[in-house]
């Protein structure tokens, strides 16, 4: 690990939830929202959440989840139009990893599919969606906004259980689980054979933790939602825990936010306002426009070059796993 541990902690030891070693050391004291600790184990290069005290996943993230997290640094509170409105233009990594695989008869299920901001973008090029999605606001968005057939139940117990797709696909939902080696067991159920599963977990090798040592973004990295940290080690467990051959295993290395998020975090020791500037392409405004299209191409030059970088090191903010059900 290249992330600030306290080997010598006298707090007391927990199980590693991947491999149940006891051995570990500490990321995280405190959490951005919640109370409880971040471990990590060597064993098995995971970090893990150690919570004070249980929650409802059910009922969290029904009602509650979207109360506390949204695209603004400070305000928490969001709604399923605003998610809709915000991250639909930045599905470019997703798009550009599945949409070979997509056909006009393809059935694909999304699971944790938020407000649809992925899906909009597909719907009418395949031949059926469907969505789980726990929050009760979202799922009620993605059937009467976006005419997307969702359940809010967990997939299990949902209206699609027993169906199989031809892609199924979770992005930013395996570390909010408590088991995911069972979760993505529960993905391959509704997969046919020779489909193909699509997960998207955040990267705990993140450039601003791992290349930079930004103290201020570690303390807003961890918090009371995510109850795993991924490693691509630890991810590739996971698979094959689930039964994945090496094989049918493929991890990439993707990066979300750009040179200039990571720049305004590395001088100002905090987040922008919001995730915009952070995730758009770089387009400078002023009076003089010719300046400014002009450091606008060279600053995309150079974040195009920051990314290859980052994924060369395979410090990015996410991984996505491809896993071939054969």
């Amino acid at each position: 690990m290249n992330q600030e541990t306290d080997l010598k902690s006298e707090l007391p030891t927990a199980t590693c939830p991947l491999c149940s070693s006891v051995i570990s050391e500490i990321l995280a004291h405190q959490l951005r929202r919640g109370n409880g600790m971040v471990r990590y184990c060597p064993s098995c290069s995971h970090g893990y959440l150690v919570l004070q005290q249980s929650i409802d996943l059910k009922e969290y993230y029904g009602e509650l989840y979207r109360r506390e997290y949204s695209h603004n640094a400070e305000a928490a509170a969001t709604h399923p139009r605003e998610i809709y409105r915000v991250y639909k233009n930045y599905q470019q990594d997703r798009l550009h990893h599945i949409s070979p695989y997509l056909t006009a008869g393809s059935r694909l299920l999304e699971v944790g599919a938020s407000a649809g901001q992925f899906l909009i973008h597909i719907k009418d090029k395949v031949g059926e969606v469907n969505a789980i999605e726990l929050d009760n606001a979202c799922c009620a968005f993605l059937g009467s906004e976006l005419g997307i057939e969702a359940d809010a139940e967990f997939l299990q117990n949902s209206r699609f259980a027993g169906q199989t797709y031809d892609v199924v696909c979770a992005f930013q939902v395996i570390e909010h689980v408590e088991q995911p080696v069972e979760f993505l067991k529960t993905l391959v159920q509704a997969t046919k054979k020779g489909g193909l599963i699509f997960i998207e977990a955040p990267n705990l090798q993140d450039p601003l933790l791992a290349l930079w040592g930004n103290t201020s973004y570690k303390n807003f990295f961890y918090h009371s939602a995510h109850f795993h940290y991924f490693t691509e080690s630890s991810l590739n467990k996971v698979a094959r825990d689930a039964g994945f051959r090496p094989d049918q295993i493929e991890i990439s290395f993707t990066q979300d936010y750009n040179v200039l998020n990571h720049l305004h975090w590395i001088m100002n020791n905090g987040p922008q306002a919001d995730c915009h500037v952070g995730l758009s392409e770089i387009n400078l405004r002023g009076p003089n426009q010719e300046i400014a299209a002009w450091l606008s191409e060279e600053l995309r030059v150079v974040n195009r070059k920051y990314i290859s970088k980052l994924i060369a090191a395979k410090c990015t903010s996410n991984m996505l796993m491809k896993l071939r059900h054969d």
